[in-house]
């Protein structure tokens, strides 16, 4: 058996891959988007953070709504067929404002995920989106599962751990 090889997606980032791959990002308010063709076992992923706007055209990949048409549309150019094509959807935290839903940054990005997912047909088999604390998702392209794992503490209380010397 061939060993995965292992991927680490940043903001702004997408892969696509056809060779079995362990992709691996870690998500706040920024959501990603993980595509799996389940015929061919193709996979790709974007990380983006914020939702952008109908009307931005400049196809910047840190925004939403661009970052997920240009997955979806690059997985396309690799003749792969919308019907095969099934959705992860993560993120979307309101880890920095716990308190207050006034950006809620994290539920719009959630949101143009669905939509743009929506747009073309693309059925979404998981998500796990909202909520307080981040995510560190793996997605394995040879079987299109992903693993998630809820990060519970916020960079914030862990300098504050720290500056308090961990209760020591």
């Amino acid at each position: 058996m061939t060993p995965h090889r292992r991927y680490t997606v940043f903001a702004g980032q997408f892969l696509i891959t056809s060779v079995p791959a362990l992709l691996t990002t870690v998500l706040g308010s920024c959501v990603a988007v993980c595509l799996w063709d389940k015929e061919h076992h193709i996979g790709g992923i974007n990380h983006y953070l914020l939702p952008g706007k109908p009307d931005d055209d400049t196809g910047d990949p840190t925004r939403g709504l661009a970052a997920t048409h240009m997955l979806v549309r690059s997985m396309l150019n690799r003749r792969v067929k919308l019907e095969n094509l099934e959705a992860k959807v993560f993120g979307g935290c309101n880890s920095l404002y716990k308190n207050s839903d006034i950006f809620r940054i994290g539920k719009r990005n959630s949101e143009v995920a669905l939509e743009v997912l929506d747009h073309y047909g693309i059925p979404v088999v998981a998500q796990q989106v909202g909520g307080g604390h981040g995510r560190k998702i793996v997605f394995n392209t040879a079987t299109g599962k992903v693993r998630m794992r809820l990060l519970t503490e916020t960079a914030g209380e862990v300098n504050e751990k720290i500056k308090l010397g961990f209760g020591y």
